[in-house]
């Protein structure tokens, strides 16, 4: 191998490799959302890809002048094929494996969907302070990237048969099993609701509301404990989101 012709290769590789990554991480960074905020994907793009894509081209570059024995200058365009021809394959098969990275949304009817709760607490748990905004909270846990806090629309809480019920909703971003529901009221009380009869993709059987179930004392949602006087139900319903 001639390291004349290799580094020329390797130049014209990381070239055409960095080119190629800009539109592709343009695209990859839309799909996995990253934010456009005080341009921060364009700098994700700028400083971390498009180096990514010189430095990996003129990697592939040496590969490739060295796998096709390029001694001579004859040899260079059989050379420089087979390298920017790698550094595509590799683009795009890395661009491919974080496609599967992304959860799948579950839809009903071609439209995203969410859960809705109804918690029951009993008014004697809920002092003057856990009726301030954010008091009460509650999340649905899905895995270790799917962990958000629902909406609380505080404008349904109501007072009934000396219960307050809450009114929550949760966005659900993934097809999963074992979801699982937490349930806190200031910092004293942190209940815990597993979801098993919730299929990882709901149809529109799950769209009416079950009967009240109680929910468990908790550390965390996983631990078995006692079961409380707070109960809830649940529904799948269309979600906002487009």
């Amino acid at each position: 191998m001639s390291w004349k012709i290799a580094l020329v290769i390797a130049l014209l590789t990381a070239v055409v490799t960095a080119l190629v990554t800009i539109p592709v991480a343009d695209r990859m960074t839309k799909i996995h959302g990253v934010s456009d905020f005080e341009g921060k994907r364009g700098m994700v793009i700028a400083f971390l890809f498009i180096p990514a894509g010189l430095f990996g081209g003129a990697l592939l570059g040496l590969l490739g002048a060295k796998l096709m024995h390029a001694t001579e200058w004859s040899h260079f365009w059989k050379a420089a094929g087979a390298s920017v021809a790698m550094g595509q394959v590799v683009l795009f098969g890395i661009a491919g494996l974080s496609l599967l990275s992304i959860p799948t949304v579950p839809k009903i009817e071609g439209q995203r969907i969410a859960l809705e709760v109804e918690v029951h607490v009993p008014l004697a748990r809920i002092t003057e302070r856990a009726r301030d905004a954010n008091q009460i909270r509650l999340s649905l846990f899905a895995s270790s990237k799917d962990n958000e806090f629902a909406f609380i629309d505080r404008a349904r809480s109501v007072e009934r048969d000396g219960m307050l019920l809450v009114t929550a909703v949760a966005e659900l971003n993934s097809v999963a099993h074992g979801r699982s529901i937490s349930f806190h009221i200031e910092e004293s009380t942190w209940l815990a609701f597993d979801l098993n009869a919730l299929p990882a993709s709901p149809t529109t059987a799950d769209m009416e509301w079950t009967a009240l179930k109680p929910l468990r004392d908790a550390k965390d949602a996983t631990s078995t404990s006692a079961i409380s006087d707070v109960q809830l139900r649940y529904r799948v319903v269309h979600s906002a989101k487009p």
